[in-house]
């Protein structure tokens, strides 16, 4: 192939995607008996990652997802701020990641190591921005009991941590007709994220449907929270996600995704067509 040839087919893509940044960054991830050095590196490289796609279109985990992971010492929680930077890796696309420097065996203290990692990561910034006229929002709320009261009349209270049996309502709503989906992720589980359906209760409040043909500007969810099976040991909660995906067009969903087969299914639909609401909760033994 003609080397002009090849240039301009690379250009073209570049110009297609995004232009690409490349961001040195410098990350860790600390272990000890229950993570092993192998592990804590990767957790660092997807420190990095997440650090690095941030540094360029911005931050990537909110606030209440931070406050999520702090139990109530003020002590983060590894496993759940994990969990958070590997979802946090969806907007910017990596193209490449080369390593400059690994440090597997920094000492912390005294049963305690550090994976230090220096990464030249390749971040391409997409060409599409969000609309800003397409506004998502959403809210969580525990429905209190009252065998006095149906559904619809009952108190909510909005919460950040359930029971198994609670019942929640996920109210939803936009400032422009919206196709929605509803998922959970339950990284814990088997990390898989699932389709959730929103079967008609009987009291059940139901949302404000615009046109059929043009999605929905409301909709509210009826849920009970359930204990996986996978949560057998000894930990008192668990953190999961509720992820609302709302598009100006019509989709088709599979039941359930890996969550990168997810993760690259929603990079396909362009920033100014989707909105993508994350709430996280905890579940309590």
């Amino acid at each position: 192939m003609d080397a002009s040839l090849k240039w301009t087919i690379s250009f073209a893509l570049v110009s297609l995607l995004g232009m690409a940044h490349a961001i040195q960054v410098t990350e860790e991830y600390s272990y000890d008996g229950e993570v092993s050095q192998n592990e804590a590196c990767r957790r660092a490289e997807e420190r990095a990652k997440s650090k690095a796609i941030a540094s360029v279109l911005g931050e990537l985990v909110s606030s209440e997802e931070q406050m999520l992971c702090r139990s109530s010492t003020g002590k983060v929680d590894d496993t759940c701020e994990f969990n958070q930077i590997n979802w946090s890796i969806i907007e910017g696309d990596i193209r490449g990641v080369k390593l400059i420097k690994r440090s597997e065996a920094e000492k912390r203290g005294d049963k305690a190591w550090s994976c230090v990692l220096t990464l030249d990561v390749d971040v391409v910034v997409p060409t599409r921005k969000p609309d800003p006229k397409f506004q998502v929002g959403t809210e969580i709320y525990f429905l209190v009991p009252d065998p006095r009261k149906p559904a619809r009349q009952r108190e909510r209270v909005m919460r950040k941590n359930f029971h198994a049996g609670d019942e929640l309502i996920f109210d939803v709503k936009s400032t422009e007709p919206a196709h929605l989906a509803l998922f959970g992720w339950l990284p814990n589980e088997d990390n898989k994220v699932y389709r959730i359906d929103s079967p008609i209760r009987p009291n059940c409040p139901q949302g404000a449907l615009s046109a059929p043909d043009k999605g929905k500007t409301a909709e509210t969810y009826c849920m009970t929270a359930s204990w996986s099976d996978a949560y057998k040991d000894n930990t008192k909660s668990y953190d999961e996600w509720l992820i609302l995906v709302a598009t100006k067009e019509p989709q088709k969903w599979l039941d359930k995704y890996e969550l990168e087969q997810f993760k690259a299914i929603l990079r396909e639909i362009p920033l100014d067509q989707r909105r993508v609401v994350r709430r996280p909760y905890q579940l309590l033994k």
